[in-house]
């Protein structure tokens, strides 16, 4: 298990309230998570970043990979599970700007509700909602929107942990997509999916994870992704992960993203952690291109 906040430690070396400290670790992460956003936006607009060491992509809503699931870094799943008799709650809000012939940006707000269902087995939903999108030819035209996305279950099953018998841990995951955004939008099922966890040391961790899915009865879908976290202080682990979807239309186009990311998770206590991300495709076929800025909350009740 990698690293997380440790309070009792800040109160007996502040010789204060828990109050003051967990103010402190707030504002010192948002504040330090600032200034690394600030310095990497201007190297990349001074282009002097190399291209494999873009931060904080994240695949925007709507791609495919199983929905309702907890994860430990910014994508990626971990093979984890929400303690047994709890839930968490994750909203999360995302500005894409699309690389379309228009200049597409929409702005969109999502829910994750996950349950420990079993000590080994969580089950979740998430539904997510565009507010309101506007293109570079006319900056001016607004459109505001109130439509629903569709609605995504999921589920992970935690089959065996790392320890003395198994150097890393295993995880199944599988999910459903049910269309409410209309639209003609198809039922997409994913039941065949692992997740697999190494923890290097407290403070390194790897989660790599693949899934295979069918999108109605005409396309057929595998996502694969990877991550590693590393924590540089108990309250920041910035994360550095890689992500590739495709889509196989029978008789159609194939397409297919490939993403970097990065970014990073703040556990600022053991009931909230905060996820702070850029999400931007580096290839693709037969898709439009996409930065995505991201910011997700994580309560644990």
């Amino acid at each position: 298990m990698s690293e997380g906040v440790n309070m009792s430690e800040c109160v007996r070396e502040k010789a204060g309230s828990g109050a003051y400290c967990a103010v402190g670790v707030i504002a010192g992460g948002l504040l330090s998570t600032g200034v690394l956003i600030l310095r990497f936006m201007r190297r990349l607009a001074a282009g002097v970043l190399p291209p494999l060491t873009i931060f904080f992509v994240v695949f925007p809503m709507d791609s495919f990979a199983i929905g309702g699931i907890s994860n430990s870094k910014v994508v990626v799943p971990s093979t984890e599970t929400v303690p047994k008799g709890r839930f968490e709650l994750e909203p999360l809000f995302e500005l894409a700007l699309v690389n379309d012939e228009i200049g597409t940006k929409e702005f969109q707000v999502g829910m994750r509700f996950t349950v420990g269902v079993l000590d080994a087995l969580e089950a979740g939903v998430s539904v997510g909602a565009n507010v309101f999108s506007l293109t570079v030819a006319d900056p001016e035209a607004v459109e505001k929107e109130g439509d629903f996305d569709d609605i995504d279950i999921g589920l992970k099953y935690a089959i065996f942990r790392q320890g003395e018998a198994a150097p890393f841990s295993l995880a199944y995951q599988g999910g459903v997509t049910i269309p409410t955004s209309g639209g003609g939008t198809p039922w997409v099922v994913e039941l065949a999916g692992l997740i697999l966890t190494k923890d290097f040391s407290r403070k390194l961790s790897l989660d790599a994870d693949a899934v295979i899915g069918f999108v109605g009865d005409d396309s057929f879908t595998f996502v694969a992704e990877m991550g590693f976290g590393y924590f540089v202080a108990p309250w920041l682990q910035p994360v550095i992960e890689a992500a590739y979807s495709f889509e196989d239309q029978y008789g159609g186009e194939v397409l297919s993203v490939l993403s970097l990311t990065g970014g990073f998770t703040m556990p600022l206590a053991e009931t909230l952690t905060v996820i702070l991300g850029i999400t931007g495709d580096v290839a693709e076929d037969n898709a439009d291109r996409h930065l995505t800025l991201t910011a997700a909350f994580t309560f644990l009740f």
